[in-house]
């Protein structure tokens, strides 16, 4: 018989809650490695310590219910518990995103609130005409730039935001504003 589904076995029927104490342990150093994994590629980086603490707690207070006789079938288990963190944390996050402003709107708002000697009207064609060009040729790029570039979002966030590692935003952001110089010249 496996050693993980004997300490489940044992933690089940054992009633004194020192020995359940010392079999929780010996579990959890059994399952945490493969939990971590599955948690720290599920959520980002900052929160990933919480959920997977969340989703030991979660196990570790309805293990007394599970009801499987094999490895696979406790495995399944946690997995489920640790997907139902995950989602918790993300239904939870999902009321705290900010809502970030469209450009167009921006503008609006930026152009009343300046003097009326704002920017001359070249430069304003200029502008109007370059946002255009950037929004025609790559629409994701026009986003990544005006979210790095006027809203002031540093790689981390944009790549927390997008859900991609921080050197794949750097270089999203790099290659765009490649592609909109290239489309200055």
């Amino acid at each position: 018989m496996d050693d993980l589904m004997k300490l489940v076995r044992t933690y089940r029927l054992t009633g004194a809650l020192d020995q359940r104490l010392s079999l929780a342990d010996a579990l959890f150093r059994m399952i945490v490695p493969e939990l971590r994994f599955f948690v720290f590629s599920a959520v980002p980086h900052h929160a990933a310590d919480d959920v997977l603490q969340e989703t030991l707690k979660g196990i570790a207070a309805s293990l007394k219910k599970f009801e499987g006789d094999t490895k696979n079938a406790f495995w399944a288990w946690c997995y489920r518990i640790a997907r139902n963190k995950t989602s918790d944390y993300f239904r939870k996050e999902e009321g705290n995103r900010l809502e970030i402003m469209p450009p167009d709107d921006l503008l609006q708002m930026i152009e009343s609130a300046q003097p009326s000697s704002g920017i001359p009207a070249q430069e304003r064609h200029d502008l109007e005409y370059a946002v255009g060009l950037l929004r025609k040729a790559k629409p994701g790029c026009f986003e990544f730039l005006w979210k790095h570039y006027v809203i002031g979002l540093d790689y981390g966030e944009i790549a927390a935001e997008h859900n991609i590692q921080y050197d794949n935003a750097r270089m999203k952001i790099t290659r765009c504003l490649s592609e909109a110089q290239s489309l200055m010249s």
